[in-house]
């Protein structure tokens, strides 16, 4: 697991809080980024439709687990 930036922390953190059950869909590129970094992989980002709503949950929840741990 890679780390992001002091930078990249805080903003991910400010982020975070705005999303509640719906991401938004200017935070996803963003969002896969970061779960990219943190994982230490470079999977393609999955489309904004339903079906993919399992991959954001889990890249929304792991963002939130990795901030947790660094506070």
């Amino acid at each position: 697991m890679a780390d992001l930036s002091k930078e990249d922390l805080e903003l991910l953190k400010g982020h975070l809080e705005s999303v509640k059950n719906f991401l938004p869909s200017h935070l996803m590129n963003q969002f896969w980024a970061w779960c990219n970094i943190i994982r230490d992989l470079k999977t393609p980002q999955p489309c904004s439709c339903k079906s993919s709503a399992k991959h954001w949950g889990s890249c929304v929840e792991e963002l939130r687990k990795y901030v947790k741990e660094r506070e």
